[in-house]
C-alpha cells in the first residue's frame, strides 16, 4: 500500500549529509544542525553540528574519534524540504573540527569545510595559454582538477596570442582574476566551475513583499562611490600602440535596473564624474573596452544594497535575482543575490541574503 506523506511532513526543514566516496550517510538524530555560507567573491562553507557521545567503556568519541570524520573527507550536504524540488546541495571537504567539552553537559563537535573551489587555492594547472580566450583556460583548469565545466560561457573577447599568469599563482586567484578584468563571475557548485557573465539583468522567479514573506529587510543607498564613465588608457601589445576605450552608464544598464540612473549619480555628486585607468597592457580594444565595462559595473553596484531574512528557502544561493515590492519606491526593485546564508536545526528553517540591486 502507498504510504501517503502530509503537507506537514512535505514542508518540513530537512538535510542529508553523506560521504562522498562511499555514500554512507550520517543518521539524522545524529545532527543538532548545519548552516550553509555562499559566496560569490570566497568559497562556500558548510557546518555542521553533532551529537556527540563519549563510550564509557572504550573512553572514545562517537564521532570525533570516528575514522569517516576527518580533514579531507569529501562530504555532500542537501538542504532543504522533503519536497524533492525543494532541495539544494553543497559538496566540499573537510577543514577543520572543533569539539566542545563542558563539565555540566555532553560533549559537542562542530564539522567545518568548504566547497570544491577551495581546492584550487592550493593548486596550479599547467593549462594552455597560447591562442585561448580566457574560457578556454577555464575549462582547462576544469579538467585538470576533474569538475564539469558545463558552467563555463564564452566571452566576447579573443582568443588571445598569450595569456600571462603571474608566478605562482594559483587556479582560483587566476580564473578570479580573468573574470574580473572582463566582468564575469568565477564559483563552483558541487562539481560544475561556473565561469560566466553575471545573471543580473532579468526578473527572479521569487517575490518578496513587505508584510507578506520578509522576516526583515535591511536596505543601504550609498552614492559615495558613483561614478558617470571609465576611461581606460593602456597599451596594445599585439599592434604597439597606446589606445583608449570608455564605457558609460547606459551600457551597463538593464531593462529591470534602476530608472535614470545615470541623472542619479551626477546629481548626488553635483558633476559628472569620470574615472581614468591607466598603465594596463591590453590585446586589442575590446579587451579595453570590457576591462571599462567591468569597471564602471564594479564602482556602480554598491549603490543599493541590503540584508534580507526570511524562512528558508533551498532555491535562494548566490547567482540569482530576486524581486523585493514594496518598501517604497526608492528600494523596490530587483535584486541579485551576492551571498546567502541557509540554518537549519530545532529552530527551524531561516535564509539570510545580501543583495545588490541590478543596475
Amino acid at each position: 500500500m502507498t504510504q501517503l506523506i502530509s503537507s506537514a511532513e512535505i514542508y518540513a526543514p530537512t538535510f542529508t549529509v553523506y560521504r562522498a566516496d562511499s555514500g554512507e550517510a550520517v543518521p539524522k538524530n545524529e545532527i543538532t544542525g548545519i548552516e550553509i555560507d555562499e559566496d560569490l567573491e570566497n568559497p562556500g562553507m558548510f557546518r555542521i553540528y553533532f551529537n556527540e557521545a563519549l563510550d564509557p567503556k572504550t573512553q572514545r568519541f562517537k564521532w570525533l574519534d570516528a575514522e569517516s570524520i576527518f580533514p579531507g573527507t569529501m562530504l555532500v550536504t542537501s538542504f532543504g524540504y522533503a519536497s524533492p524540488r525543494k532541495e539544494s546541495r553543497i559538496t566540499g571537504r573537510i577543514r577543520a573540527l572543533s569539539p566542545g567539552f563542558f563539565t555540566g553537559g555532553p560533549p559537542t563537535l562542530t564539522v567545518e569545510g568548504y566547497d570544491l573551489s577551495h581546492d584550487l587555492k592550493k593548486t596550479h594547472s599547467d593549462v594552455n595559454l597560447n591562442e585561448v580566450t580566457y574560457s578556454d583556460v577555464a575549462r582547462g583548469i576544469a579538467e585538470k582538477n576533474k569538475l564539469d565545466s558545463s558552467g563555463v560561457e564564452d566571452p566576447e573577447i579573443g582568443p588571445f596570442r598569450k595569456i600571462e599568469r603571474k608566478v605562482n599563482e594559483k587556479d582560483y586567484a587566476f580564473l578570479k582574476r580573468l573574470a574580473e578584468d572582463i566582468g564575469f563571475e568565477f564559483f563552483i557548485r558541487n562539481r560544475i566551475l561556473y565561469f560566466r557573465k553575471p545573471a543580473d539583468e532579468r526578473k527572479g522567479s521569487t517575490d518578496f513583499e513587505y508584510y507578506k514573506n520578509i522576516i526583515s529587510f535591511s536596505p543601504r543607498m550609498s552614492a559615495a562611490n558613483l561614478v558617470n564613465e571609465v576611461r581606460v588608457t593602456a597599451w596594445n601589445e599585439k599592434n604597439k600602440e597606446t589606445i583608449s576605450e570608455t564605457a558609460e552608464l547606459d551600457e551597463i544598464k538593464s531593462s529591470i535596473g534602476i530608472q535614470g540612473f545615470a541623472d542619479i549619480v551626477e546629481e548626488s555628486q553635483g558633476t559628472r564624474l569620470s574615472v581614468k585607468i591607466e598603465g594596463r597592457v591590453v590585446r586589442s580594444r575590446e579587451e579595453a573596452k570590457a576591462i571599462a565595462l567591468s569597471e564602471l559595473k564594479k564602482r556602480n553596484m554598491g549603490f543599493i544594497t541590503g540584508t534580507l531574512e526570511c524562512a528558508g528557502n533551498p532555491e535562494l544561493r548566490p547567482g540569482v535575482t530576486v524581486n523585493i515590492t514594496k518598501v517604497g519606491e526608492r528600494f523596490s526593485g530587483v535584486y541579485y543575490v551576492m551571498k546567502s546564508k541557509h540554518v537549519l536545526g530545532d529552530a527551524g528553517y531561516k535564509t539570510t541574503l545580501e543583495v545588490r540591486r541590478c543596475l
